[in-house]
């Protein structure tokens, strides 16, 4: 139990990095705010699917799991945050916002409606 939820923590913390550095290079490129919302995400999310697939397991975005949206609202978030805070401190609260997020979606069991 202490295994998975060490490896649950370090991918939460990994795709809150990714996220920011998908958003920011998308940025840094004179792109738009929404595809670098969308870069944050994808660069953040296939990482985790590439991982579940070698491991032959189903990746975590095709479950009813919050976990591609936490991206979302952080790249969100991120781009909103550094339009008048530092960059420093964007990062910051960004990646305590997607950590949040993930460990509030998994303690209560939120997830998303299944179509």
């Amino acid at each position: 139990m202490k295994l998975r939820m060490t490896f649950f923590l370090f991918d939460t913390i990994g795709i809150s990095l990714f996220t920011i550095l998908g958003v920011q290079k998308t940025l840094d490129m004179g792109l738009s705010a929404h595809i670098a919302a969308l870069m944050g995400i994808v660069s953040a999310v296939f990482g985790g699917v590439t991982r579940d697939i070698l491991c032959n397991e189903v990746p975590i975005i095709f479950r009813k799991e919050v976990y591609a949206t936490a991206c979302m609202t952080g790249a969100i978030s991120y781009w909103g945050f550094s339009s008048f805070l530092d960059q420093g401190l964007s990062m910051v609260l960004t990646v305590h916002l997607i950590i949040f997020i993930r460990i509030m979606a998994v303690k209560k069991k939120w997830s998303l409606p299944y179509v």
